[in-house]
């Protein structure tokens, strides 16, 4: 039992990285391919300090990878199962009858983008 308690535990963990809206958003962003932290910054409309703090935490988490080029840190998506996992949530909740339609239809979007984006 041991050893599944660690499972659980990592697994709560890994939900939570993704329990965070701002981070949700990072994450949306970076879908669409590699992205630094600038553009980032710019996409989303956060500050460059909360903007880093998130992609480190998601960085140590191994949800994304990042290098260097030049003077900028480039980030990209490396879970493969985030894309997956977040199609599946937004799908299920954008058919919730209880739901706004703004809401419904900007999830409904989100998976659509998603979609397209795996091919």
């Amino acid at each position: 039992m041991d050893e599944l308690t660690k499972v659980f535990e990592s697994v709560a963990d890994y939900f939570g990285l993704l329990s965070e809206p701002t981070r949700l958003r990072i994450l949306h962003c970076l879908c669409n391919g590699e992205l630094s932290v600038n553009e980032v910054v710019e996409a989303t409309g956060l500050t460059q300090a909360n903007t880093s703090r998130h992609l480190n935490l998601l960085y140590r988490a191994s949800v994304v990878d990042r290098r260097r080029e030049g003077s900028q840190v480039i980030y990209r998506i490396v879970d493969p199962n985030f894309s997956d996992l977040c199609r599946t949530v937004c799908v299920t909740i954008a058919s919730r009858s209880d739901l706004s339609e703004p809401r419904r239809e900007s999830l409904i979007r989100l998976e659509q983008e998603l979609q397209d984006r795996q091919g």
